[in-house]
This record gives structure tokens, sequence and C-alpha cells, in this order.
């Protein structure tokens, strides 16, 4: 492993079990549902990213009742106190993504979806190479939106990880490396 590469963590399903948009969509939902008939409708139109902006304003991270993955926040501890630089990046809102950040403290800066750019799959590594200029990083994830990353990466770290993407895993020619997921409150 090159010490000096960057590594970029996911967070939904990687860090947290929970995925945080669906979190603020059923806040948003009992809260205010007659605003979400209106951000939906808006939803077919302006896609995506906006609803995520909409529904993730007013949503406060239930911290306490969050199911973080031990095992995941150790590794990214030990690759951090190995004098590296790690990021957290989601597709989850970046007002979303940012309580995490704030509350982990174990990361050098974070990113998550905003404007009209959903930062997933392909969008991540365009965001990571255009926006950020890094060429040569690694990513740590544990979904199959994470494939097109890996690919670019060279090598796959995974927790949490399908069957399914288990069998793309372990079929591929890519180096990899697995943190076993151990999800606790």
């Amino acid at each position: 492993m090159d010490e000096n590469k960057i590594l970029f963590v996911d967070l939904d399903g990687t860090l947290i079990k929970e995925d945080l948009s669906n979190l603020a969509l059923i806040d948003c939902l009992k809260k205010y549902p007659f605003k979400l008939v209106l951000y939906l409708f808006i939803f077919l139109i302006k896609g995506r990213p906006y609803l995520k902006e909409k529904i993730s304003h007013n949503f406060v991270v239930p911290l306490d009742k969050l199911t973080f993955n031990k095992s995941a926040i150790e590794y990214v501890r030990e690759v951090k106190n190995r004098h590296r630089v790690v990021y957290l990046i989601s597709g989850s809102h970046q007002v979303l993504v940012d309580q995490i950040d704030n509350h982990l403290k174990i990361f050098f800066e974070s990113f998550g979806s905003m404007n009209n750019f959903n930062l997933v799959g392909d969008n991540k590594v365009k965001f990571i190479r255009e926006k950020l200029k890094i060429d040569t990083f690694e990513y740590f994830g544990n979904s199959k939106k994470d494939l097109p990353i890996w690919n670019y990466c060279k090598k796959i770290i995974y927790t949490n990880a399908s069957v399914s993407l288990k069998r793309i895993i372990e079929n591929s020619k890519l180096d990899k490396y697995q943190v076993k997921a151990n999800f606790t409150k």
C-alpha cells in the first residue's frame, strides 16, 4: 500500500448502517407531509440533488440512534494515524455529511451532494479529479455504486457488501481489502 495516498470514505452503509437521505425523507414526511408532496413534484423536474437539499436542511441527524460501523471507524483512524489525509464523501447532502464529520472529528474535510450535483458513482470520481484536482487516491465503500470509483483506484477497500457485490469483488482482478463490518449503537 502506498502510504502517501489519500483515502476517501463513503458514509451511508460504510461508516453507518443507515442512509441519511432516507432518514431525512422519513423525517420530512412526518413533520412536513404537504411540503414533501411539493418537493416530490418539483423533484420530477429538478432531480435528486434538489430533493436531497430540501429534505436535509431542517433535519438534525439523530447521532445517538445511528448504527456506526466500529471496524470501519477504527480502520479510518489507523489510516489517519499513519499521517494520511482522509476525507468523508457521500451521496447524502452536505448538511447531513457535515453533521457526521463534526461528530466523529476524524476527517480532514467532508463532501456531500449539493446544488445540482449528486455525489454518487461516476460523479464522485469526477468531483475528486476535477474539483479537488486529486488523481491518486484510495476509496472505502460498500455499494455497487462504488464500482466505478474502485475501478479508477485499482483497489477495492470495502465493508458491509451484499452477497452479489462480494461476488463481483471476488471476481475482480483488482487488489482487495475487506474491513469486516461491526455495527454498534
